[in-house]
């Protein structure tokens, strides 16, 4: 499961996406708000369905206003209710640093419901999962992060690049700085960072009994 902010956020990891659908996951896209423009947000989602569709994997949209997303307890029991549905073994999402507010809020929130969702106690609604899912942090633009797993995708960086390029509304003017060129950047770096031509950085929340393995996060 992968807990985005925003429409597009989820597809910055569509190599790694795509890495594990190839070997046979069931990966489910959760959208946490919808658009600050609410004429645009059926655009928005559509364009996310598109993408989703090119990456085969299903998606939920949360549609908590942009801008405003809130780690308040009304907003994680619908977090936890939806990793109860799907009973994820990983989550991925937000790391807790980062340079939008709705991005911060949204890891708050998810570490709160991953540590929920299998509680029995926790009556929020939903059987609870089945385990405690692992937890990965996904790499962040503008800010530090420190990666302890990369996932390598130079196999899969066109198959991104379209993925990207349906989010149009979010892609106005087309140039060195803009959201698909940024990504090859960084996957390039992210690559020599990992000894490979292109990567995705994560970094594992520990929980004591669960270990980080890669190269699929697991």
């Amino acid at each position: 499961m992968m807990v985005g902010a925003h429409h597009d956020d989820n597809e910055l990891m569509a190599g790694t996406i795509a890495r594990h659908v190839a070997a046979g996951w069931r990966v489910v896209s959760v959208v946490a708000t919808g658009s600050e423009n609410r004429d645009n947000s059926p655009v928005r989602e559509a364009e996310s369905l598109a993408a989703a569709k090119l990456l085969q994997m299903e998606t939920v949209f949360l549609r908590y206003p942009d801008d405003g997303f809130n780690d308040d307890e009304p907003a994680c029991q619908a977090m936890v209710r939806t990793m109860r549905e799907y009973n994820p073994d990983m989550v991925i999402t937000h790391p807790p640093a980062d340079y939008h507010v709705d991005h911060m809020a949204v890891s708050r929130c998810v570490l709160l419901a991953t540590q929920r969702c299998w509680v029995g106690t926790y009556d929020c609604g939903g059987e609870p999962c089945s385990t405690v899912p692992r937890l990965y942090y996904s790499d962040a633009w503008f800010i530090p992060f420190k990666p302890d797993v990369y996932v390598p995708v130079g196999d899969r960086l066109e198959l991104k690049k379209q993925a990207l390029e349906y989010h149009q509304s979010q892609l106005p003017e087309r140039g060195d700085d803009d959201m698909v060129a940024m990504e090859m950047i960084r996957a390039r770096y992210r690559g020599i960072e990992a000894a490979v031509g292109y990567a995705e950085a994560f970094r594992f929340v520990p929980r004591g009994w669960q270990r980080r393995v890669a190269e699929l996060l697991e």
